[in-house]
């Protein structure tokens, strides 16, 4: 794959473009759906990252917006390109209970601002889904 679009984006937060950071990028660029640890890892096996680098990468990405944690209520972390701070981000994720996938529903819109009685204070908003995915319902 062509790192251009991958260096743009660091480019764009302000982070150094290093080998590893380049090569996740190119993994969220490349992703269908939001991914946990382990399956990054997988897919950077050609690149010498240990654990505790993939982390922190991680980390820096959601620090800066590039990516954003999913949690669907099994305590197990995913990640996904685009940026939760971002206005008019808020979106639904889906679990399938069957096959485990997880995706973000871009096209359902959670509103930015919801109406609390007084004194009540939004920090973050998470929406998820759960049932079964086309595949595992046999949907035609």
């Amino acid at each position: 794959m062509d790192d251009t679009a991958a260096m743009k984006i660091l480019d764009g937060v302000g982070l150094k473009k290093t080998p590893g950071r380049i090569a996740m990028l190119n993994i969220f660029l490349e992703a269908k759906n939001p991914m946990t640890q382990q399956e990054i890892m997988k897919k950077l096996s050609r690149v010498k990252l240990n654990y505790v680098s993939i982390y922190r990468t991680l980390e820096t990405f959601v620090e800066a917006g590039i990516i954003h944690k999913v949690e669907s209520g099994d305590r197990v972390w995913r990640f996904a390109l685009g940026n939760e701070k971002k206005e008019g981000h808020g979106h639904p994720h889906f679990t399938c209970r069957s096959c485990g996938i997880t995706e973000c529903i871009d096209e359902i819109k959670v509103p930015d601002k919801i109406p609390l009685k007084i004194g009540y204070i939004i920090e973050k908003q998470e929406l998820f889904l759960k049932g079964l995915c086309p595949k595992c319902s046999n949907f035609k």
